[in-house]
């Protein structure tokens, strides 16, 4: 087998994007979650998660990370507590938007 020669011009192929199945369920719960106020953005800090905070407090703040499983997506939150999954992202938002104190129950 002879090596080709590399061209000046060539670039090497874009590294797969990790996780980005979780990413997009991530993506998902953000924009579930700030019908309820609160403010939410995707990390990507080598593994994404869903950063929420509550505008009304500094102290306010969950992290949701998300975990692929055989059939969907789970949402966990940082202190390890199951929140639910991709199928449920309303419950799932309400339940988030209740942990920074974005709901009264």
């Amino acid at each position: 087998m002879v090596d080709q020669p590399s061209s000046s011009n060539s670039r090497p192929a874009p590294a797969p994007l990790r996780n980005s199945a979780g990413r997009a369920e991530l993506s998902r719960l953000a924009t579930a979650v700030t019908r309820y106020g609160v403010w939410a953005r995707v990390i990507d800090d080598g593994s994404p998660y869903l950063r929420v905070s509550n505008p009304e407090s500094e102290a306010a703040v969950e992290d949701v990370f998300c975990e692929a499983r055989a059939h969907d997506h789970a949402f966990i939150a940082s202190f390890g507590v199951y929140l639910g999954n991709s199928e449920s992202i309303d419950l799932t938002a309400g339940k988030v938007a209740w942990l920074v104190g974005a709901t009264p129950e």
